[in-house]
């Protein structure tokens, strides 16, 4: 990205209506999203972006994860009242989901509903059931899982630094982060990623995003590691809620290190096997080969759920194995900073006028926000998410394409928190 290209705020986007979308695209228009392949039109949440989103491998090298298990169907008991909770949106008032779903303007994909390990609501206003569609950061609960299971196992100690485990790293100013500070999205280090550090082409996100799509920045391919390497440290570890994907991408190395392994081959020996999903889980990688786990996987919007089901009791009626332990879950609950520090952060802020809500505690190893009764929730940069709630054994999933107007996920605490859930 050069100094005279448009930054994505920049840019004036065309939209189509998403529905239009679901009988495919067409030579004129796919030709079209190819000619203008750049890195502030993928992320501005145009026509462009839609094309990515659903047709991302065939731009970039994937690893696909069949489905392995036997087909674990999901069983249906459609609640329509879910359709009629409210929500205050930012640009429709205050409306309800089934509302705000139908307007051709929420640009929204998809959204599904389970409890209990049944599919309570769903609706699919711009993309097919059986459509891919790309996570964006709702994706970077997969890294933390991985560095989890490999705790479980012993192999990894949260309070051991980067250099303990990722030798390459053991030269660059990662090396002292302890395991714990890029878990929780505190390194210290340059590597944070909201609307300013977006704005700027020599920042270490942006040079990671053009590392990762494969195009230059000042003219030369840089590989991912190398520009991770470069990042440098700011303040101390731990003493600031610093968002960013290049430090979720500091947990696939971290994983690839101690396994030995692909992060895609660890994802599928210890979580995807097991899993009676509907379709494959696609990682989309880097020229270099490294899973871009931060948000660029793929999968229908039911086995994005099913990844939800799998911190809940319902584990067993979509996996053949508990591959999330209860400690996983656990941790995630109980590694919360206080809620201060976490509004102290960039993206604390942010992350409150998302929801429209300020009563979670803070974020935690990779997830957005948890709440004081136990929920988390995690969101992507163009309006995708998901949301948890163990105890409720409940789960919220949704696609869109939407990056001026994120309020999908303002119908999740109302969602969570109504009497339709209260038992």
């Amino acid at each position: 990205m050069s100094k005279h290209q448009k930054t994505t705020s920049e840019l004036q986007l065309e939209r189509t209506p998403l529905a239009e979308f679901k009988t495919g695209f067409s030579n004129d228009q796919v030709a079209n999203y190819r000619a203008n392949y750049n890195l502030p039109t993928l992320l501005a949440g145009g026509d462009e972006s839609v094309w990515f989103s659903m047709r991302a491998s065939e731009v970039l090298d994937t690893a696909v994860l069949p489905r392995r298990a036997p087909y674990m169907p999901l069983a249906e008991s459609i609640n329509p009242n879910i359709g009629q909770i409210k929500a205050q949106t930012k640009n429709f008032g205050n409306i309800s989901l089934d509302d705000f779903l139908a307007k051709p303007e929420s640009y929204a994909a998809g959204f599904i509903v389970v409890h209990k390990g049944d599919v309570v609501f769903e609706k699919y206003p711009g993309m097919n059931p059986t459509d891919n569609h790309i996570w964006m950061s709702t994706a970077k609960p997969w890294t933390s899982l991985a560095v989890d299971i490999l705790i479980d196992e012993g192999k990894i100690n949260t309070q051991k630094t980067v250099k303990d485990y990722i030798p390459d790293f053991a030269n660059t100013e990662w090396a002292d982060v302890k395991i714990i500070d890029v878990l929780d999205m505190t390194p210290g280090m340059n590597s944070e990623e909201n609307d300013e550090t977006r704005a700027d082409p020599d920042s270490i996100a942006i040079r990671s995003f053009l590392a990762e799509f494969n195009m230059p920045y000042q003219g030369q391919h840089e590989t991912l590691p190398d520009v991770l390497k470069d990042a440098r440290s700011m303040r101390p570890a731990g003493t600031k809620f610093e968002y960013g994907s290049p430090t979720t991408q500091m947990l696939v190395l971290l994983v690839e290190s101690v396994s030995n392994q692909p992060f895609s081959e660890f994802i599928d020996q210890h979580v995807w096997s097991k899993v009676g999903a509907e379709g494959p889980l696609m990682f989309h990688l880097s020229p270099g080969g490294v899973a871009i786990a931060h948000g660029v996987i793929s999968s229908q919007l039911r086995d994005l759920a099913r990844f939800g089901m799998l911190y809940t009791p319902s584990w067993k009626k979509t996996a053949t194995a508990q591959v999330v332990s209860d400690e996983v879950v656990e941790r995630i609950r109980s590694g919360v900073r206080s809620k201060q520090f976490y509004l102290d952060g960039y993206d604390g802020a942010t992350f409150v006028s998302r929801l429209n809500d300020d009563s979670m505690i803070s974020n935690s190893r990779q997830w957005d926000a948890v709440w004081p009764d136990g929920d988390f929730w995690k969101s992507g940069i163009q309006t995708q998410g998901l949301y948890v709630s163990p105890d409720k054994d409940l789960v919220i999933a949704f696609y869109s394409t939407n990056v001026p107007d994120d309020s999908l996920h303002r119908f999740l605490r109302p969602i969570a928190t109504s009497e339709t859930f209260s038992q």
